[in-house]
């Protein structure tokens, strides 16, 4: 990627995040004006304002410097002003709730939004449609999976993305031959469908120190199976543009059988002895799949469960993470997220369409776990206010969320860190 190429992907990234935390101010600022609340700034970004206009009522709209949150700061927030009209502490609890929850609603009904646009547009890993089968006419019947069919389940597991069981995994753990049942949706109907398994090419024609490419980890190496210290095929050896740096190797059991990928591949060998000619033989199904893209009424409807999934699957990320089970270091702050973004876009724009209602569902689920400094700890003081009659110390309650901030904005720090170093 070229300088002038990741500005512009970086800024797109930016920019978008941005948009979706401008959407989550705009939730409480529009909340806040239809109950009647004051409010002093609506702001994008930290720091200096490079960007400020005063409207008749006093309300300021700025940009700040710094590209990393924003705010919509209501009078008397963090103090109790009484004699003010609209004073955020001297409104009834119910309706401070509301505006503390807007926030993160607003997120939520733009990730349906962009939920919507992405399925219309792309379609997703959950939800195929089979576009070609490879297997002869003999094999291909009504009782077997037919062009335009709609995956929904295999062996009585349905795709579910919370789960991370899409039909390429699912039917990845079956091997030659092993019968399992595919439920697909085929004009309007669902089907349970009986199959297995085909032993085919893989790698056709592979010649022993013969070059043909063959992808690895997403990348495509030349591929030479050989012998290993002359006692039969024991090698398969993947080399990049310099034969003599082998890049990967994997060895050759005595079944003939070799792990590449996570897939068991068999090697074949055919002509006669000392001039053979190897093959890599996988177990496939013979179908090929495309990401279902979905009618505009369907979107509609499948974008509240999306967006339902994704969160509950945020949801056990966290837990993962609390409970040890995830790594620190798969996380990442700001400046993963955008660097992401960046990369992502730069792969492919509709990535990008992806990445819209993933990160809102992410900020609007983040913002309402009772951390201090976010809208679900505020939203709990408030609750507790509510139960008691009165608030705690305003005070103490502002010294909790500035110490929250605090470390929230060094956690974010700290796993960017981790996250690019280890």
């Amino acid at each position: 990627m070229g300088v002038f190429d990741w500005i512009l992907y970086v800024f797109i990234a930016i920019c978008s995040l941005l948009f979706m935390i401008m959407i989550h101010e705009f939730g409480h600022y529009t909340a806040g004006k239809l109950l009647g609340f004051k409010i002093n700034e609506f702001a994008i970004g930290f720091g200096k304002p490079i960007f400020k206009k005063t409207k008749k009522n006093g309300e300021v709209f700025s940009l700040r410097l710094i590209p990393l949150g924003g705010f919509c700061a209501f009078e008397g927030e963090d103090e109790d002003k009484p004699n003010v009209q609209g004073a955020f502490n001297s409104m009834p609890v119910w309706k401070r709730l509301i505006v503390l929850f807007c926030g993160a609603f607003f997120n939520f009904l733009s990730a349906l939004v962009f939920a919507a646009i992405f399925l219309m547009a792309c379609g997703y890993v959950d939800k195929v449609q089979v576009t070609n089968v490879q297997l002869p006419p003999s094999v291909v019947s009504e009782n077997w999976i037919q062009e335009g069919d709609i995956i929904v389940a295999v062996n009585g597991e349905y795709c579910n993305l919370v789960y991370d069981k899409y039909f390429t995994n699912m039917v990845s753990t079956f091997d030659e031959g092993q019968e399992f049942v595919v439920k697909v949706n085929r004009k309007g109907k669902d089907v349970d469908i009986v199959v297995s398994k085909q032993l085919s090419s893989e790698l056709p024609n592979a010649t022993e120190n013969g070059i043909k490419m063959f992808s690895v980890d997403g990348l495509s190496y030349s591929c030479y199976i050989t012998n290993k210290e002359g006692e039969g095929l024991k090698v398969v050896e993947f080399k990049d543009n310099d034969p003599s740096k082998v890049v990967k190797t994997y060895d050759v059991g005595e079944d003939n059988k070799v792990t590449i990928n996570g897939r068991t591949l068999t090697i074949v060998a055919s002509g006669e002895a000392g001039s053979e000619t190897y093959s890599l033989h996988g177990a496939i199904l013979g179908v090929s799949t495309t990401y279902y893209k979905y009618g505009f009424f369907e979107a509609l409807g499948h974008t509240f469960v999306f967006c339902f999934q994704w969160a509950w699957k945020i949801i056990l990320i966290l837990w993962q993470l609390l409970s040890g089970q995830l790594a620190l270091t798969s996380l990442g702050g700001t400046v993963t997220t955008v660097i992401t973004m960046a990369e992502a876009t730069k792969a492919n724009f509709a990535n990008l369409l992806l990445l819209l209602p993933l990160i809102s569902i992410n900020l609007s689920v983040f913002n309402l776990l009772p951390i201090p400094a976010l809208d679900g700890a505020r939203m709990v003081f408030v609750a507790i206010e509510g139960i008691r009659g009165k608030p705690i110390n305003r005070n103490v309650e502002s010294w909790i969320h500035f110490i929250g901030l605090i470390v929230l904005f060094a956690f974010v720090v700290i796993v960017d860190i981790l996250h690019f170093v280890l």
